[in-house]
């Protein structure tokens, strides 16, 4: 299992070879959706922290262009306003391939789950499939549905900031500060708490499956036999 992964077998070492390579095809999967997972909340971080940049800078920009004296001083504000473009510019390329990232992590969860049935037909993951449903997570579907419904949540975020990267600079540009704070505000603290919710999920999940992990892996023969977990 990966460090923060849904998936819970181990590296296939004592399994014969069509099984392992199996196995080996879905710890490959799991790694990869949590990889891209963690980046897509990485370059909302990064798309966020850019914006804070650009906050700083319209502020120094509207704070200096009338010095104490009075006088409008058109050279300061001017400097101030080719730093806002450089980090608004630089909010949106950190988004540039997060929807590609989420995509690619969902496509990999929704492929463990038909990978996760066709184990527990097989006769593999049955005493984890078992414990995760006892402890209320619908067993790794569930899990795995989770992931994938914060992803989708993630994704509307990002596209729906996308389409507002055009209108933000024209309003920049005419020195609208206050439509800017207004416009931008929400979307940008709705695109934190989805990402927040996403890595709390990540952690979450992974707490879980090793917690789940080792139960299982911790029953003695005679405590397989009275949880009915026994071949």
């Amino acid at each position: 299992m990966g460090v923060l992964g849904l998936h819970n077998e181990c590296p296939p070492t004592n399994y014969a070879t069509g099984e392992a390579a199996e196995i080996s095809e879905g710890l490959v999967a799991d790694a990869v959706a949590t990889a891209a997972t963690l980046r897509a909340v990485r370059d909302t971080l990064d798309a966020l922290a850019a914006l804070d940049d650009t906050v700083r800078y319209v502020v120094e920009a509207s704070g200096t262009a009338v010095s104490r004296s009075g006088e409008v001083d058109s050279g300061a504000v001017t400097s101030a306003m080719k730093h806002v473009t450089t980090t608004y510019d630089a909010c949106f390329r950190a988004l540039d391939g997060t929807v590609a990232q989420i995509d690619l992590a969902v496509g990999k969860y929704q492929f463990l789950q038909s990978y996760a049935a066709a184990a527990l037909a097989k006769g593999r993951d049955e005493c984890y499939e078992q414990t995760l449903r006892t402890l209320g997570e619908g067993g790794f579907t569930g899990m795995a549905q989770g992931r994938i419904a914060r992803l989708r949540k993630l994704r509307v975020r990002v596209q729906l900031l996308q389409d507002m990267e055009e209108n933000g600079r024209r309003i920049l540009a005419g020195y609208d500060f206050n439509a800017f704070f207004m416009k931008f505000m929400q979307p940008m603290r709705d695109l934190a708490l989805a990402s927040q919710d996403l890595y709390d999920e990540v952690v979450r999940g992974a707490l879980v499956a090793y917690d789940t992990l080792v139960r299982v892996c911790d029953l003695n023969p005679s405590e397989a036999a009275a949880a009915g977990y026994a071949e």
